[in-house]
């Protein structure tokens, strides 16, 4: 693939798009200042979490896909509002029967 230069107009031209700069911030990326991240994210690779944080849309899924609250026993159950903590499953007392 071959290096981005400027145009003559002093902007990017990135597949018929046009950009002021070719590497930016992840908000320049956004809001279509800039083509892509210094890591190379591209506006498609990128999305606007629940907490209006810019965050790669892979890594979005691959942490929903964890399911880490769960794993630490956090769940909700249904007619209760919010979370429910899992019960610890009590050790059996473990003689030795003769």
């Amino acid at each position: 693939m071959s290096r981005h230069t400027r145009h003559e107009d002093g902007m990017y031209h990135v597949s018929g798009k046009k950009f002021k700069e070719l590497y930016g911030s992840r908000v320049q990326v956004m809001n279509g200042t800039a083509a892509m991240t210094s890591g190379g994210l591209k506006k498609s690779d990128l999305m606007m979490n629940k907490w209006g944080r810019i965050v790669s849309v892979l890594k979005h899924k691959t942490a929903k896909k964890e399911k880490r609250l769960e794993k630490a026993g956090y769940f909700t159950q249904k007619g209760k509002w919010g979370f429910v903590k899992k019960e610890k499953k009590s050790k059996k007392n473990r003689t030795k029967k003769h």
